[in-house]
């Protein structure tokens, strides 16, 4: 499912706790994507603990400068440097955080003005 925000601009990310975050002001339950003031919930992935960059396909559309990755509260998601890799190649930084420090960094990057997406993972 995929839901445009309300009100102009990007959304902002708050109060993530294992398993949960808020964004802009909706509570998430479910892994998501966030970019250009847009959710998609829930971010299922093909080989679910193991990013690849087909996960990923439908935000590459959208060419992002940079995409933030949260690997959970305890790194659990796995992103292969092949993943980190082919990103660069077409030109998008690539950050790989555990979720609360992917939050921040989602939230910094946004109020400089990049085009940022996260992809959270938001448990484990």
């Amino acid at each position: 499912m995929e839901k445009e925000a309300g009100g102009e601009g990007e959304l902002r990310l708050s109060g993530y706790h294992f398993g949960e975050v808020t964004v802009g002001e909706e509570r998430h339950t479910k892994d998501l994507i966030v970019f250009q003031g847009r959710v998609h919930a829930p971010w299922i992935r093909r080989e679910g603990h193991r990013l690849t960059v087909e996960d990923l396909a439908a935000l590459l559309e959208e060419r992002p400068e940079v995409i933030v990755v949260g690997t959970g509260a305890w790194g659990r998601l796995v992103v292969a440097s092949a993943v980190v890799r082919s990103l660069s190649e077409r030109g998008i930084e690539t950050l790989v955080l555990d979720t609360a420090r992917a939050v921040e960094a989602y939230n910094e990057r946004t109020e400089r003005g990049e085009r940022v997406a996260a992809g959270l993972h938001l448990t484990c």
